[in-house]
């Protein structure tokens, strides 16, 4: 998210900057992540209900009954990011 609202912050104007990163922090805390699993690993969507990274891969964890550090996790952040930046992109070109 850190990364996605300094992009934003880049081409949108303070308004619109700060509506779009309202909408990013909305969507993100009611999101069923991961959509995109590039690995194949038919990996369960778990919804954040924050903001917050870390309390977004800890349920993940959670139900998916993994460590930081094993594949699924690393694949399932992937995946995040991969929803994230569509959604992102989703926004700019709305906006501009």
């Amino acid at each position: 998210m850190g990364t996605a609202a300094a992009c934003l912050g880049t081409v949108l104007e303070d308004d619109e900057q700060k509506a779009a990163m309202i909408e990013m922090i909305r969507w993100y805390k009611d999101f069923p992540f991961p959509e995109v699993q590039p690995a194949g690993l038919d990996l369960p969507t778990t919804i954040a209900e924050s903001e917050l990274c870390g309390v977004s891969v800890g349920k993940f964890m959670e139900v998916q009954g993994c460590a930081y550090g094993d594949d699924e996790r690393k694949e399932r952040c992937a995946g995040v990011t991969a929803d994230t930046t569509k959604k992102l992109v989703e926004l700019l070109n709305e906006t501009l």
